[in-house]
């Protein structure tokens, strides 16, 4: 296989890339003994999520069943050089390792593995600890985006979400970005003709991760009447002013047409666009109400962009601990590379970014577990410094390894190009921060917050 064919997004079913033999377990199941979350190594650098455990003791044992998983399968950061995981198959193994429910009461067994209260938090310790492995291992663990439907469906959405997404084990997109307003919501053109009993969608959505591998989208869209939809010609300016709905779309819905394109990184799964050619959606497959889709889009992704912002935060700590290690057992002359102050400092000032940029996305999941509290603006601007501290992380790690680090063998350049990815993903990040300027601006009167509370 050339390298170009092998850069082509295709599906995660192969079997390269699992390290088991015939007959092994998929990963540990409720009920099974597992190890501590005890990382070996005398280095390794982990203060923030074993300080998140020390505060939550209850999911240590998560955290191992986790780790367990991780360690069969994924034992090493994966490299361009090593090969594509099949990361659909290992989805489809933390299903049967139960694995894949645990962020939310409705989609958890009857033995819950995270006890209530915590689902967030724990999401996040395990999108810290894929990521540390790589970053396209996001979409291994928890219901993802099929959360939308799980929390706004209709009985018979969360049916079939239930059965495809957290037991199958498949995978959940979102369509939201359009290729003229990208994640500018108002600006969104795809309508859903509201026809009585039923709606007819049309539009286009990119760029759209998993666009070969999901079962479904939650897709963003405008509901608007016949008249509307026949009358209005003014480019779409119009659709600005028509509430922002959702609902959730089976991918093999007669009408639904998708093209991939190659990303610069997250290769691991497809990318492209999606073209809806008045594609007929029953009423029930909306999410919320009509006009909920703004609601639903701030909430969902005030968590997610703190999943996002976490596995860019656990290769960043990977990468930091390598290259540690690296300085250690390389020498410039007689002087080991550990001991020149210039490379020390640029690894003491990476590592206390990573710190502080974690602890940040943990507090704002603990408030969303213990308080209910989702701060848009916070968690928007969390996800923006996270990123980018894992990113400034990540590009120090590979100058210190040398010409290596530029190489298909090494994670660095990986990750880099990964990280790169999702510091545009769900908002760019100088959107990011903006929504935190706004918030900041409009709440600088005497006796307001310092970050102003958008109520869901």
């Amino acid at each position: 296989m050339d390298r170009h064919a092998a850069a082509q997004p295709r599906r995660g079913d192969g079997r390269r890339g699992v390290r088991r033999l015939a007959g092994e377990p998929l990963g540990p199941r409720l009920g099974e003994p597992v190890h501590s979350f005890e990382p070996s190594g005398p280095h390794v650098f982990l203060s923030e999520s074993r300080a998140a455990l020390s505060r939550h003791p209850a999911l240590k044992d998560f955290a191992a069943r986790v780790t367990d998983f991780l360690d069969m399968h994924l034992p090493e950061p994966v490299t361009e050089e090593s090969g594509r995981p099949p990361w659909l198959d290992l989805r489809r193994r933390a299903a049967e390792a139960g694995l894949t429910g645990f962020d939310l009461a409705c989609a958890r067994d009857a033995v819950p593995l995270v006890p209530p209260g915590l689902e967030r938090v724990a999401q996040g310790l395990a999108m810290f600890l894929a990521g540390r492995r790589d970053c396209d291992a996001r979409e291994i663990f928890s219901t993802g985006h099929g959360a939308m439907a799980l929390r706004y469906g209709t009985p018979l959405v969360v049916q079939a979400v239930r059965d495809r997404v957290v037991d199958g084990g498949e995978l959940a997109g979102v369509a939201s970005s359009e290729p003229h307003s990208g994640s500018d919501l108002r600006g969104l053109r795809t309508v859903a003709v509201d026809h009585g009993d039923h709606l007819l969608l049309s539009g286009t959505k990119g760029l759209v991760s998993r666009v070969e591998e999901a079962t479904g989208f939650v897709v963003f869209c405008k509901v608007v009447d016949p008249e509307q939809a026949a009358t209005r010609h003014d480019g779409g300016v119009w659709l600005r002013e028509v509430p922002l709905s959702a609902l959730w779309l089976p991918t093999q819905t007669v009408g639904v047409l998708s093209e991939t394109t190659v990303p610069l990184g997250l290769r691991g799964w497809s990318m492209g666009h999606l073209h809806f050619d008045n594609v007929r959606v029953g009423k029930d497959c909306l999410l919320g109400a009509p006009g909920d889709g703004r609601r639903i889009f701030d909430t969902h992704f005030s968590g997610w962009r703190l999943m996002m912002a976490l596995v860019c935060l656990g290769a960043a700590t990977a990468a930091i601990e390598e290259t540690m290690d690296r300085a250690r057992r390389r020498s410039v002359g007689r002087t080991s590379l550990a001991n020149v102050p210039s490379v020390v400092a640029r690894l003491g000032i990476a590592a206390a970014e990573v710190q502080a940029a974690t602890a940040w996305c943990f507090s704002l999941l603990e408030r969303m577990d213990q308080e209910g509290d989702v701060d848009v603006a916070a968690c928007s601007a969390a996800k923006a410094l996270a990123t980018d501290m894992a990113y400034r992380a990540v590009d120090i790690g590979l100058q210190l390894h040398g010409s290596e680090g530029y190489t298909r063998c090494v994670p660095m350049e990986k990750r880099l190009r990964d990280i790169r990815g999702l510091r545009i993903a769900d908002g760019p990040n100088d959107t990011l921060y903006s929504v935190l300027a706004q918030s900041l601006l409009a709440g600088s009167g005497p006796g307001v917050p310092l970050v102003t509370q958008r109520k869901p």
